[in-house]
């Protein structure tokens, strides 16, 4: 409550707290309900009884009780008080209201634009709107009870707060004086199942239904995970840039942080004032500027796309790459908790930006007029994600060791798993004078992947390795250097080296055995050996000579070293 007031409150030189009248929901009384929405009959004065707070009242007003306890009138001493409510949470209750009476069958139209219309005639300085009434002490009971009464009789609560109270509804009180000793209270008006910020800030419910988010199609929060080379990166291309989609990216890494991730001050090349004894030094008037490091703000991924998906109504993504190489709880810090969203696609519970990101958005969001932009995240106080913010990560699962993804983080995200699968590209493995369907390949060798080590994360998608440019065939070398290498290093290294054994008298590889050790260039003959032995199908490319000498299979490995010192 004191937070949400903060700024008001300091303006106006309310700068000591008397007491929090009711620090958390109360419910609203049958008497200051009008006369429609009552639960029972009610006699229509507009009193609101203070007796929580009653130990502290008396501590602060010590001399009014002791006069009304001794006999004096109470209207004698009554202490004047200022009541203070905020627009944005008028607007909000307006739209609790609607949903009221679209429950009951009835139409909200008059009522809104009765609200509305005195909304516009109340003053409204600094977003604040405000009436009077007293503090005043009542004598009908066995004891004094404090109350708040006499509301002016043409003020904003008589006419517009008393108009958005429901019979479930509450509110907040704190109390507040300055050092003329005069009195505010600062209101906030809700249900006890909201949060102070939401109360403030909530005004989808304006809008006759509010519409339910529908992920089916488009999560918010999406991970594509599957083998390397299943083509999770392109699955997101399709959908976000060949769409034209907006979209900010980044790559999670060891080294990445927070600060990466959202942004901080760094050094920057700029112009600064040039200062003399009398101060600024000016050159025709102008003031003369200097190069010089300033410090600025600069933002990373997760901000800009952020600020974007706030000053747009289109979809905005976020795309991670490779979400698990990184430190998740390191790098997504307190904004984890903005991944819980609600049925809606906001987040469901708004987190406090620091000083120097709330500036940067604060000024970044200044002209934007959304509808359901809150005050708060405007002003870069707090963060909260939009509806059309979405946020996608592609995860290797061959890679899921590197920093492992807690279950709290994993259910805040819909998975997609990528399957390898044919994409019909029609590639090929060229080597030597020789060539084999790379599909065919893939297909053979993760049957054996699957079958040594158990696993399907080691696999190949059939993105693993690509053709050069403007070529249909991936050649020997770019096979040798990646396809081979890693299931040499990766796969089959701590399993079992033996399926690189190329046939029954061959029992010691090594990976050498792939280049000839003449020249270093890549030993074909030992590589269709190697394709041969997963039963691919191997067929003699088009137009080559076909004259290669046929060399026992011994020698292929035993070939001299001209390299090497004599």
């Amino acid at each position: 409550m004191e937070q949400l007031y903060n700024k008001i409150i300091q303006e106006q030189g309310y700068n000591q707290l008397v007491c929090d009248i009711f620090p958390k929901w109360e419910d609203v009384k049958d008497e200051i309900l009008i006369p429609e929405r009552k639960f029972g009959s009610g006699n229509g004065t507009i009193h609101i009884f203070l007796g929580a707070a009653d130990s502290e009242l008396r501590k602060e007003f010590a001399s009014y009780y002791y006069a009304v306890e001794h006999g004096e009138d109470p209207s004698i001493g009554a202490i004047r008080v200022k009541h203070h409510f905020l627009t944005s949470n008028i607007i909000s209750m307006l739209g609790y209201v609607c949903q009221y009476y679209y429950s009951l069958g009835k139409d909200v139209n008059a009522h809104v634009k009765n609200v509305l219309s005195q909304l516009a005639i109340f003053a409204n300085r600094n977003k604040v709107l405000t009436t009077n009434s007293f503090f005043k002490l009542s004598t009908g009971a066995s004891k004094l009870r404090p109350y708040f009464k006499q509301f002016d009789s043409d003020g904003v609560f008589v006419k517009l707060i008393r108009q958005l109270l429901l019979p479930k509804s509450g509110y907040k009180i704190s109390l507040y004086k300055n050092n003329q000793n005069e009195y505010a209270a600062f209101w906030l008006i809700g249900f006890n199942w909201l949060s102070d910020y939401e109360a403030d800030s909530n005004k989808e419910y304006l809008v006759p239904e509010k519409i339910l988010f529908d992920d089916t199609k488009s999560p918010l929060q999406q991970i594509f995970y599957g083998a390397p080379g299943t083509g999770k990166s392109n699955t997101i291309k399709k959908e976000v840039d060949d769409q034209n989609k907006i979209a900010f990216r980044t790559t999670f890494h060891p080294d990445s942080d927070y600060s990466t991730f959202v942004g901080c001050y760094k050094p920057m090349m700029g112009k600064g004032k040039v200062y003399g004894a009398q101060g600024p030094l000016k050159d025709n008037g102008n003031d003369i500027e200097e190069p010089r490091i300033v410090y600025t703000f600069v933002p990373q991924a997760f901000t800009k796309a952020y600020v974007k998906a706030w000053s747009t109504e289109d979809d905005v993504y976020l795309i991670i790459e490779e979400i698990n190489r990184g430190n998740c709880a390191q790098i997504f810090g307190d904004l984890f908790q903005l991944l819980d969203r609600d049925d809606y696609g906001y987040s469901k519970y708004p987190i406090h930006a620091d000083a120097d990101l709330a500036n940067y958005i604060a000024e970044q969001l200044k002209e934007c007029n959304r509808a359901d932009l809150p005050e708060e995240i405007k002003d870069g106080i707090r963060l909260k994600l939009p509806k059309n913010l979405r946020i996608w990560a592609t995860m290797n699962t061959s890679d899921q060791s590197l920093f492992p993804i807690d279950s709290a983080f994993k259910r805040r995200w819909d998975w997609k798993y990528v399957p390898i699968k044919n994409e019909g590209k029609g590639w090929e493995i060229h080597f030597g004078n020789n060539k084999c369907d790379w599909w065919e390949f893939i297909d053979a060798i993760n049957k054996e992947i699957a079958s040594k080590t158990s696993s399907d994360d080691k696999k190949l998608g059939y993105f693993f390795c690509k053709p050069r440019a403007n070529e249909t065939f991936i050649d020997e070398e770019r096979f040798v250097n990646k396809v081979l290498f890693y299931l040499w290093n990766d796969v089959f290294k701590d399993n079992d080296p033996s399926v690189f054994a190329v046939d029954a008298s061959h029992q010691d590889p090594t990976f050498e055995m792939f280049f000839n050790k003449v020249d270093g260039t890549i030993n074909s003959e030992v590589v269709k050996l190697f394709i041969e032995k997963r039963n691919v199908r191997i067929d003699l490319i088009e137009d080559s000579n076909n004259e290669i000498d046929e060399q026992p299979i011994e020698d292929l490995f035993n070939q001299p070293n001209a390299g090497a010192d004599s």
